[in-house]
């Protein structure tokens, strides 16, 4: 699930170029919770268990949480907050 939301928060395109990201940046590394010995997943399995988590409600809820946190912030502070579509009912 962390590594949903650094996909959506950078607006990066694809699970692949998530992985290459993943690959190399020590936050992506840090924040998802992998050291720097551990193995990068692959992305087609990426995608599957995306597909299997976003059956759950709990994580429907979760983003639909940080969208209306990004939203409130954005009206605060007038900033821009770009979202990849993830086919998530808005709240």
């Amino acid at each position: 699930m962390r590594a949903m939301l650094l996909q959506v928060l950078y607006s990066i395109r694809s699970e692949r170029q998530l992985m290459e990201r993943t690959q190399y940046n020590l936050l992506f590394r840090w924040f998802i919770g992998l050291s720097m010995d551990d193995a990068v997943w692959v992305p087609t399995v990426f995608t599957k268990n995306r597909a299997r988590l976003i059956q759950h409600d709990a994580v429907i809820e979760f983003f639909n949480e940080v969208l209306a946190l990004a939203q409130r912030w954005r009206r605060k502070f007038g900033q821009s907050v770009k979202w990849k579509s993830w086919g998530l009912s808005r709240p």
